[in-house]
């Protein structure tokens, strides 16, 4: 039996060429929100780490802030948003109004 999905926002998944940059790094994402993002990096950064980044999705940059509340080596990192200015919030909803909820592609056997 499937367990429940906690999660406050759906999960989305990213469109083709949606890259986070942050520091020197790149790095694509695995899924996005409207409260975070899955960075995937097999160096992620760690539990509690406070991030500025810029996601590059859509054709636009939107900055974000972050801090970092899962992360697995060799896998990734969930960021939640701390800070969203007006702008980006706007930018971050046009974004994820183009996406497809990850949970429906999802494949049952």
């Amino acid at each position: 039996m499937p367990t429940k999905d906690r999660r406050a926002t759906s999960r989305f998944q990213p469109a083709p060429g949606d890259l986070v940059f942050y520091g020197e790094r790149s790095a694509p994402i695995r899924d996005l929100s409207l409260e975070g993002v899955f960075v995937c990096d097999l160096d992620p950064l760690t539990v509690g780490s406070e991030v500025m980044f810029t996601l590059r999705a859509g054709g636009q940059e939107i900055s974000l802030q972050g801090i970092v509340r899962h992360s697995l080596d060799q896998e990734g990192m969930g960021i939640q948003f701390t800070a969203l200015t007006a702008v980006s919030k706007r930018r971050l909803r046009i974004h994820i109004a183009s996406l497809i909820t990850a949970a429906s592609h999802v494949v049952k056997v």
